[in-house]
């Protein structure tokens, strides 16, 4: 029975055995990625869905420190005053399909560090150009707003008009243009002021990362499947009908 399988242990064989097994291996670790990815993306679509009283803005994001990935997407509450000389404006920027700016205003805290306030989104003027926005309120205000990493670096920094202009919200860049500390975060209010609109609530498609996670899953179960498929195709003579060699060593039939 085993000198059948004697084919096994060929070069050839062998290889096309390792082949498989690497192959089945790759497939089960992308398909673990892919949800763990899942996992994760449902999770934060849980924590931005969630209803609940904004946190105090020093427990999620005290000065000097950088976020922590469990308050990413969370309401937070900051008390300060509006700094209008440091006011940012983000262009090419996109809300809900529409083209436009937002508009990002510093907000200067007791201890004298500031966040960063993303007031809203305007859209582009007709001729593309940035069109007029309400100014941000003056004395002690407080906002309610959802936490956002920096953004990483893109595109240049420059004074126009009397306001910085950017394409990201790059913190480590933008606070070069500043004169105090930057909390590690930034946020956009809930509720915008009249005349700016609120950015869109971020989702994230968690059953896209499911089905790869399935697909990948499929493809690692396929590889046995068909490495069973091309054993019995040998045994039988192999695609073009010979004869195996195992098969070539039995004697011939008898006559009935």
């Amino acid at each position: 029975m085993l000198a059948r399988f004697k084919f096994l242990a060929t070069p050839r064989w062998l290889g096309l055995t390792a082949a498989g097994a690497v192959v089945m291996v790759v497939c089960a670790l992308l398909s673990q990625w892919q949800w763990d990815r899942a996992e994760q993306r449902a999770e934060a679509n849980a924590r931005i869905e969630a209803a609940a009283d904004p946190a105090d803005l020093d427990r999620v994001l005290p000065a000097g420190a950088d976020l922590d990935e469990e308050f990413r997407w969370t309401l937070v509450e900051a008390t300060g005053t509006y700094d209008p000389a440091g006011e940012i404006v983000l262009r090419a920027q996109t809300n809900n399909g529409v083209n436009g700016f937002e508009i990002v205003t510093p907000l200067v805290l007791a201890d004298g560090t500031a966040l960063l306030v993303d007031r809203g989104f305007v859209a582009a003027a007709t001729s593309g150009g940035l069109p007029e926005y309400p100014p941000s309120p003056s004395g002690e205000v407080t906002v309610t707003g959802r936490v956002f990493e920096s953004e990483p670096a893109g595109g240049s920094v420059t004074r126009e008009d009397g306001h910085i202009e950017a394409r990201r919200l790059d913190l480590d860049r933008l606070g070069g243009e500043l004169d105090y500390e930057l909390r590690g975060a930034w946020i956009a209010v809930t509720e915008p002021d009249e005349g700016l609109q609120a950015l869109e609530t971020p989702s994230f498609r968690a059953w896209q990362n499911y089905s790869y996670a399935v697909q990948w899953a499929l493809f690692a179960a396929l590889v046995p499947v068909g490495w069973v498929v091309l054993v019995r195709r040998e045994l039988r003579g192999g695609p073009e009908g010979e004869v195996s060699p195992s098969r070539r060593t039995g004697s011939a039939p008898t006559a009935a």
